[in-house]
């Protein structure tokens, strides 16, 4: 009789086990895969091309560029509806027209994403402490040698203008430029297990000295805090980052 319930016992805990596993199986883990934000640079339709070539600004100055590189941070995926939103842990990149142009969205949750956004700059939460490692480390040479924070745009370059010529060199920064940008995607993106999902996203420098500001080299061609640097983050928060494509 012992042995009879013994086994009973072992049949049912077999019987539970059995069920528990075939509900896991049948729900499963939440599906995510990756998405890649990948970045193309442009002044007007030519692509930019670093210390090569001269361009011509909005408000008819020439110009070359030798550096140039922004700071990407706390993206995020929001469906049509805003009812799912994907928020990218530990969200800051450097993109640099000589180094880093893309970066991977990881485990981002299945489902149909009508937006993009991401902001320019780096929050005030992390913007006074520079102490940080990989995109947000000193060495990478946007931090401020005079004041605790990070430029959020650098442009370097040269200009001839109507009446002046000389050095173009752009550093913006501060909590006030620090600005967000909601990007509506082309057509809704639905990542794929395959991993291969992407945006392409297009930078297109002249917009920086246009629209609602234009900037006249010959009245400002440099720029640290102040006015300045306000001028031009109202103007990339207008066009300046486009989206060209979602799949």
């Amino acid at each position: 009789m012992y042995r009879i319930r013994r086994s009973g016992f072992y049949v049912a805990m077999l019987a539970i086990l059995f069920l528990a596993a075939c509900k896991e199986e049948k729900e499963g883990p939440a599906a995510t895969t990756s998405v890649t934000v990948s970045f193309q640079h442009v002044v007007g339709s030519e692509p930019l091309q670093l210390d090569e070539v001269i361009y011509t600004s909005p408000a008819g100055d020439s110009y070359a560029v030798s550096n140039f590189k922004y700071f990407v941070s706390n993206v995020k995926l929001i469906s049509s509806a805003g009812e799912q939103i994907y928020v990218e842990p530990e969200s800051y990149h450097l993109i640099a027209q000589d180094g880093k142009t893309s970066f991977e969205l990881k485990e981002v949750p299945a489902g149909t994403y009508q937006r993009l956004e991401l902001s320019l700059g780096i929050d005030e939460e992390l913007n006074h402490r520079i102490d940080h490692l990989g995109d947000l480390d000193p060495s990478n040479e946007m931090v401020w040698d005079w004041d605790t924070g990070y430029k959020f745009l650098t442009l370097v370059g040269t200009y001839t203008g109507q009446t002046r010529s000389g050095g173009l060199v752009f550093h913006i920064g501060g909590d006030t430029n620090y600005r967000t940008l909601a990007l509506e995607l082309p057509q809704p993106l639905n990542p794929r297990q395959d991993g291969s999902s992407q945006v392409l996203l297009q930078a297109n420098v002249n917009e920086l000295f246009q629209g609602p500001n234009l900037i006249d080299f010959d009245v400002m061609n440099s720029s640290g805090h102040g006015s300045g640097p306000s001028l031009i983050a109202e103007n990339y928060t207008s066009g300046f980052i486009t989206v060209l494509e979602a799949k």
